[in-house]
């Protein structure tokens, strides 16, 4: 049966959510920069390093879309143990691998476990978390990615740098694995959601709101991917931002995403959530069109920390609201749905992007300035289909003032 509202936010159950959030996608991002180290005494060539994340991606669509109408079915807590001992399982097993073959099967299987590992966390945090403190709990767990680019990525390059390619895999996934028992003894336990043998998916997608939601989160993803690829080339070659002092600028895009998250889920929380949609996707149309679209003189460090720090107030923000669409027993499944159609957009966008733009002789991008375009497009939709569903979503509740005290599924 469908678990209690909660009271009360269990703050181990929080630090885990953040931490296997963290390794989780860290994990993921660090197989691009790490590609230079294992392609020479692996076999494969440069060019194919790409591969890796993109098999992992869609493996991680297909796996949630299978698994989206059983997983409200098992005990919360056991299904996150297993999940998050599979995946950190197999990216250790990396580490032994013999040739690429082995690399790209091993981490497209720990890939293909992350998908449906998302949904169950935020599932679960959904059904730990107090409706009234949504906005800032969901905020915390998202600043995962945040932490995952500020920390796991460079930790992995310098162990890999110092040691070997191999290391970042086995430490990665031993911390994983230690996760999975901290889990298993210290996050609190949940049954099933629902007592039905397996949800239908058709229900979710009937649902108008869900819909739209899906759109909005796909589209979201697809501007997002289309653009954040390239960044690098395009501040070395087309803006001439020296190649030595990209990092700090992710560093510095990271923190001020954390801070940036902080605010908006006080914002919600308070019941203000438009000032965060709003107020994010404007400051972020703003910063997409004049650094990038139009190339207008501007720090670099000021136009990407924005962009970072809206981006990731706009992800969270959207989480926050969109979470109370399913209900308490179909939060898993529509998590699932969620991160299937975010994957594919995430794939589909990157590649069209990368298949749309062209480079000159001396490696300058032509046509960043109409993916610019487009994603800036794409943040106006996003920020209007929000609207509308906070707007369907206050006339279902008692208490407009407070979004997030009135969930629709509770």
């Amino acid at each position: 049966m469908p678990n209690a509202t909660p009271t009360k936010t269990p703050l181990v159950a929080l630090n885990l959510a953040l931490l296997i959030n963290m390794l989780s996608i860290g994990s993921l991002m660090m197989a691009m920069p790490l590609g230079a180290d294992f392609v020479g005494p692996l076999g494969m060539r440069p060019e194919h390093i790409g591969y890796l994340s993109g098999a992992a991606t869609l493996a991680a669509a297909a796996v949630s879309l299978l698994a989206a109408p059983w997983l409200d079915r098992c005990n919360r807590k056991h299904a996150l143990v297993a999940l998050v001992s599979l995946r950190f399982l197999c990216l250790s097993a990396c580490s032994l691998a013999r040739d690429g073959t082995d690399l790209t099967v091993l981490f497209v299987l720990a890939g293909a476990l992350s998908g449906p590992l998302s949904a169950v966390l935020m599932a679960a945090m959904l059904d730990l978390i107090p409706p009234a403190e949504r906005g800032r709990r969901l905020a915390y767990v998202a600043m995962g990615f945040s932490l995952a680019a500020i920390i796991v990525v460079p930790f992995a390059l310098t162990v890999s740098q110092h040691w070997s390619w191999r290391s970042p895999f086995l430490i990665t996934g031993g911390l994983g694995l230690m996760l999975a028992l901290a889990t298993a003894w210290l996050f609190p336990t949940l049954g099933p959601a629902s007592d039905k043998p397996r949800q239908s998916l058709t229900t979710l997608l009937s649902n108008p709101l869900c819909q739209v939601a899906l759109l909005v989160a796909a589209v979201q993803m697809a501007g997002h991917a289309a653009l954040v690829p390239q960044f690098a080339s395009y501040f070395q070659f087309n803006l001439g931002f020296p190649r030595a002092d990209i990092p700090e600028l992710y560093f510095a895009g990271g923190l001020a995403s954390i801070a940036a998250m902080r605010l908006s889920g006080s914002l919600i929380d308070r019941g203000l959530p438009v000032v965060a949609v709003v107020g994010s996707n404007l400051v972020l149309m703003t910063v997409t069109i004049a650094g990038f679209a139009l190339n207008i003189a501007a720090p670099l460090l000021l136009v990407f920390t924005l962009f970072m720090a809206m981006s990731s107030v706009r992800f969270s923000a959207t989480q926050a609201i969109v979470s109370l669409i399913p209900a308490a027993d179909q939060r898993a499944a529509y998590m699932a749905l969620q991160s299937t159609v975010v994957s594919v957009a995430s794939g589909l966008a990157g590649m069209a992007g990368a298949g749309y733009l062209d480079s000159t002789a001396s490696g300058a991008l032509v046509g960043f300035d109409t993916l610019a375009w487009l994603a800036a497009a794409g943040m106006l939709f996003a920020m209007v289909g929000l609207l509308y569903i906070l707007r369907q979503l206050r006339a279902t509740t008692s208490t407009p003032a407070a979004l997030a005290t009135a969930p629709t599924g509770d």
